[in-house]
């Protein structure tokens, strides 16, 4: 029996035992984002800085979920819907790679660090005016992020 065969009289099996689409329910997908700046009690502390990332992370949470129930409240009121209960919710970023600093793992110097030697080049102009690296100097630096975002996603029922 040729393969073309084989595949069509596959195909037909599968749809003739395919059960029936049911009613599917109505939903509304809403994304919430909740931004909080990292404000440390010592900006040249690593363990100070690493604290307040991480409690600004944690409270980013409560921001997001609650932006993105306004955004549903929102798109149901646009569409003469009524919403309903709160389905689902995932935390999946939207769009990956989003901002400097990917949560509260990640510090510039490493996972955690957001302390560390920053070594930068010393440059001088030659008599014929081209530039040369003469040396370089090394300096102790913290980098605090600015904030921590985070994003999730939430799935209503609608009436």
């Amino acid at each position: 029996m040729p393969a073309s065969s084989i595949a069509a009289a596959s195909l037909a099996l599968f749809l003739a035992f395919a059960a029936p689409a049911g009613a599917q329910e109505r939903t509304i997908v809403a994304a919430g984002t909740g931004q909080v700046a990292v404000t440390p009690t010592d900006r040249t502390s690593n363990d100070a800085i690493a604290a307040a990332v991480k409690q600004a992370y944690d409270a980013a949470l409560p921001t997001a979920v609650e932006d993105g129930r306004e955004d549903a409240q929102q798109l149901a009121a646009a569409t003469g819907l009524t919403l309903g209960d709160l389905l689902t919710v995932s935390n999946a970023p939207n769009a990956p790679y989003f901002g400097p600093f990917g949560g509260p793992a990640f510090g510039t110097f490493g996972p955690g660090k957001f302390c560390g030697t920053v070594r930068r080049a010393i440059v001088k102009r030659t008599k014929s005016g081209r530039s040369r690296i003469v040396g370089h100097r090394t300096r102790r630096t913290c980098r605090v992020p600015p904030f921590q975002v985070r994003q999730v996603t939430l799935t209503f029922a609608v009436q």
